[in-house]
């Protein structure tokens, strides 16, 4: 099958790596392209080239701004018997438009973000959110299976969407509840390695827990998951909330925190950073 992928960063790379491995012919496009050369993807000059030479698109962007933009030029050309997916962390506003302007150009959409971050993009094991038509979601299932390993169907675009939102807010809370409690813990003058041994037997250990704590405990903040798209999912999640009128302090002064990280110039570093950040308090 013929797939194009719109951004190749750290994670659309990655997809479009195990597809080829699967055997696809892929196609990336990025925005700058002199970052995503020499990844071993081909690379086009637009998302108009990327539309027509592909049956199937992923689009992995930043935001919503991006995901306008590209869906403006996917739109530019007909996509009639194409199918257009959307990993991005967008608000569900934003993937009902993109369906509605996809679908007015012949083509098919099913919102797709995932979880799993560089390291399960590398090893294709991303969980995938899903929301859009069941029948296209079978259809698009074994081409997901092969850059993931699970599914969930939340109902209609727009469901998914909420759903990777409420998730990464849940997500970036508990980042920062560690990183206090890891500063806490040193500046009470407790081991640092047997802390981590007794929390790792605590109910509240977590995944997440599992694949930051030993890198934010050695100040090494490598992005796998940055600062700024962390705070751009949390100012979106705090939006939704407002609009669904779902009371959120503990994330209103959560952003307030990464906004305090951006501006010390931190934005492209892992979200981990907030440990960083709570030790010059």
């Amino acid at each position: 099958m013929n797939i194009g992928v719109i951004g190749c960063g750290i994670i659309g790379s990655r997809m479009a790596r195990n597809w080829q491995k699967a055997g696809h012919l892929v196609t990336g496009w990025n925005r700058t392209r002199v970052r995503a050369e020499g990844q071993g993807v081909p690379l086009v000059d637009s998302p108009v080239e990327l539309a027509r030479r592909s049956d199937v698109i992923m689009m992995v962007v930043a935001d919503p701004p991006a995901l306008r933009t590209v869906v403006a030029d996917l739109c530019r050309t007909r996509l009639d018997g194409k199918v257009v997916m959307n990993a991005s962390t967008v608000g569900p506003h934003d993937n009902q438009q993109a369906e509605q302007a996809i679908r007015a150009a012949g083509g098919e959409f099913l919102e797709t973000p995932f979880t799993g971050s560089k390291g399960g993009a590398e090893a294709a094991k991303l969980v995938f959110y899903v929301g859009g038509d069941s029948a296209l979601l079978k259809r698009m299932e074994p081409l997901l299976m092969q850059i993931g390993h699970k599914l969930f169907h939340f109902g209609p675009v727009g469901t998914a969407a909420d759903a990777k939102l409420i998730m990464n807010m849940m997500l970036a809370n508990l980042m920062q509840a560690m990183a206090e409690g890891f500063v806490f813990a040193r500046k009470a003058g407790l081991d640092p390695a047997t802390f981590l041994n007794a929390y790792k037997v605590n109910a509240g250990y977590s995944a997440l827990a599992d694949m930051k704590c030993a890198t934010m405990l050695a100040s090494q903040f490598e992005t796998h998951f940055s600062l700024k798209h962390m705070d751009k999912d949390i100012r979106l999640s705090l939006e939704r909330a407002h609009e669904l009128k779902a009371a959120c302090p503990l994330t209103e002064r959560l952003k307030e925190i990464f906004s305090e990280g951006m501006a010390k110039g931190w934005a492209d570093e892992d979200f981990s950073v907030l440990y960083r950040l709570a030790d010059t308090k």
